[in-house]
């Protein structure tokens, strides 16, 4: 298929010229023009055929292999001085010399989608232009002339009455006066000749309006393009009947307006009439001028008609073709304003820049000011305008294309971004100018992830190191001083080394937990079971380890009421409050666990006594590699994945997680789930 609407336009601006383009190997025809049928002897049903089905032109037949052969093979060929004999009416078979040129069309994959085709008059001895400059140069002449041969008759009337009137003049005077006459009488005679033949070959027709009893005389030209079989005169509102319904009003008037003295009786129109007989719509193009008399009333209305159908309907696909162009462009920024996509071009030779409105946004530019490419360039950071300088001058160099990123400082905020910038250079088709294009994508918060998800690698290679030196080092110490050592010692060191080991199996829990959740896979396994046996079970957890902070267990801790949940996964949150409350907490403080059971829902509530957290922080505390930093304390430590995988497990709970906090007075985290999550 053709590969743009800018192809299409490309061809069709070159239509005075015999075109014709085809999408397919069995050279199916998608477009030809007026000239390109009249040359294959075909009407406009041909569009939508395949040529060799529809070519009425043996002289062109051999061709149609070359055709066949640019679209397998990407040919381009221009063949010389084929012969065509074309018919008309003056002079029945005259031989014309026409250049015949093709080439192929790709698409963006290289591959074949359409064959274009030219065919073009060469200037010669022909002795009969072509049609079109024919129409072009009578249409201009033929009226002036008709009402220049109309006033050299009046002219010699009027001297012939004054010779009768002239008693005194001599005969001499009377035979040179009937000379002028007959070679006057003989030229019009010769003009009326060749305005028969011209009009003819132009397939114009011409009429006359009587503006005394308003009687319509025309020849059979215009008659036809009335659709009338036949009458060579016929009332005015009968002309009108046959106008086009939205055509009718206006033409009217056009012709009152013509028939006024003040508007010096000139007519130039275009209309569409429905046949009388053939009831077929055609446009018409009317030209014509009112002559009046001595009172300045209107005689006479004469003028031409020439049928402008094809004309218009090369027209209205243009205005199709615009109209879709139009509407794809539309689409195109739609989608691009979507998207928050920056365009921008820049003109190599005046250095002036075209910026969209998120261009300007994402620079911090005003609205409606002019912007250079200085202007440009200085918002990017110093550490990076060489390097992106040095770009843009191999691509107007190189014509080749750019992908490049940046730091820019935004004008009006001054905010730091991160941008990255696609695009090339061309040289424009219908100027000399060189043009730089491209594309601007914020991805600001990409580099702040790609950041976050570094730091996270680091965090993670140092928190997993820490246990695991602990744990070799319980070993170790185990395997040395096995005989030396006492029963509670050795007891001793394993329990710190099973806890060491319990607490990097929590750490790889958590990664396998993202990872899960950024694949979709974090699935719940519910069951059904008593709350106060997960309470039990957290408190026997925290009783047995070693007493640094006041635990107190508060609220429905002995309900016996059954919830519906993922024990394990509810389990995982308590922990992960529980651990971060110790782990922020001074050591002594009291840490408060509170459970709410009812019958609609069951809330947690974990209370400490630490620093406690800003509500910026807040805000962000259960984002995913989120982390609280603080110089003071060791709130820099952790991935900042605990609290978002507890943010996760609540809600496909179908509950809500929060926390509670003030800078001096501790934190409050909880949740709240349904009873039959």
């Amino acid at each position: 298929m053709i590969r743009s609407d800018k192809d299409i336009l490309a061809v069709l601006t070159s239509s005075m010229e015999a075109c014709a383009i085809y999408d397919s190997a069995d050279l199916h025809i998608s477009y030809a023009n007026t000239n390109m049928l009249k040359l294959w002897n075909c009407d406009q049903q041909a569009v939508g055929q395949h040529l060799e089905d529809c070519m009425q032109r043996e002289e062109l037949m051999p061709y149609i292999p070359l055709l066949k052969e640019a679209w397998h093979y990407g040919k381009e060929q221009e063949a010389k001085k084929i012969q065509i004999k074309l018919q008309s009416e003056i002079q029945p078979s005259l031989v014309y010399d026409y250049t015949f040129e093709y080439h192929t069309l790709f698409n963006e994959k290289g591959e074949t989608c359409a064959v274009f085709q030219r065919m073009t008059l060469i200037p010669g001895n022909n002795s009969m232009q072509p049609l079109t400059h024919e129409k072009n140069s009578i249409e201009r002449k033929l009226l002036q002339d008709l009402l220049t041969q109309k006033q050299t008759i009046a002219a010699s009337n009027y001297k012939i009455m004054k010779f009768h009137n002239n008693d005194t003049t001599s005969n001499k005077q009377t035979e040179d006066l009937n000379e002028k006459l007959k070679d006057a009488l003989k030229k019009i005679i010769e003009s009326e000749e060749h305005y028969h033949f011209a009009l003819q070959s132009a397939e114009m027709g011409t009429w006359n309006l009587n503006c005394k009893n308003y009687i319509v005389h025309w020849d059979e030209r215009t008659r036809e393009l009335f659709g009338f079989a036949k009458g060579e005169y016929v009332p005015y509102d009968q002309v009108l009947k046959y106008i086009h319904a939205e055509d009718r009003k206006r033409i009217d008037q056009e012709v009152q307006k013509s028939l006024s003295y003040q508007n010096k009786g000139v007519y130039d129109v275009q209309f569409r009439t429905v046949g009388a007989e053939d009831h077929q719509l055609r446009w018409l193009h009317c030209k014509g001028r009112v002559y009046f008399d001595a009172n300045q009333q209107p005689e006479w209305f004469a003028g031409t008609a020439i049928d402008v159908t094809a004309q218009h309907q090369e027209r209205e696909k243009l205005e199709a073709i615009n109209h879709l162009i139009a509407k794809r462009d539309q689409q195109f920024r739609m989608i691009v304003e979507a998207a928050g996509i920056g365009i921008f071009s820049i003109d190599v030779e005046t250095n002036q820049m075209e910026l969209n409105d998120r261009c300007r946004d994402l620079f911090g530019f005003e609205q409606n000011t002019k912007i250079k490419e200085a202007d440009f360039f200085a918002q990017i950071l110093p550490k990076y305008r060489t390097k992106i300088q040095q770009i843009f001058q191999e691509v107007t160099l190189k014509h080749s294309p750019f992908d490049c990123q940046c730091e820019i400082i935004d004008k009006t905020t001054g905010q730091i971004k991160w941008l990255r910038s696609i695009g090339g250079s061309q040289l424009e088709s219908d100027t000399t100018r060189h043009m730089i294009y491209g594309a601007i994508i914020d991805n600001t918060s990409d580099k702040e992830e790609e950041r976050k998800k570094l730091d996270f690698i680091s965090i993670a290679s140092h928190e997993l190191k820490t246990p695991l030196t602990s744990l070799i080092a319980y070993i170790q110490l185990l395997i040395a001083k096995e005989k030396s050592l006492s029963t509670e010692k050795r007891i001793q060191y394993l329990h710190q080394s099973n806890e060491q080991a319990t607490r990097m199996r929590g750490l790889i829990d958590g990664f396998l937990n993202v990872t899960q959740l950024n694949e979709g896979k974090l699935l719940l396994r519910k069951k059904v079971f008593r709350v106060c046996s997960l309470m039990d079970y957290i408190q026997n957890m925290y009783t047995l380890r070693p007493a640094k902070h006041f635990i107190h267990y508060t609220g429905d801790i002995h309900s016996s009421l059954e919830v519906m949940a993922d024990r394990d996964k509810i389990e995982q949150v308590l922990i992960n409050f529980m651990d971060n409350a110790i782990k922020y907490s001074p050591n002594h403080s009291t840490i408060t666990m509170h459970v709410t059971v009812n019958e609609a829902y069951f809330q947690v509530e974990i209370k400490d006594q630490g620093k406690g957290i800003d509500p910026k922080d807040q805000k962000q505390i259960f984002d995913k590699f989120y982390r609280v930093n603080d110089d003071t304390q060791s709130y820099a430590s952790g991935f900042g994945i605990g609290l978002f995988i507890c943010k996760e497990i609540i809600q496909k709970h179908h509950g809500v997680i929060g926390v509670n906090s003030q800078r001096g007075e501790g934190s409050t985290f909880w949740f709240k789930i349904p009873v039959n999550a």
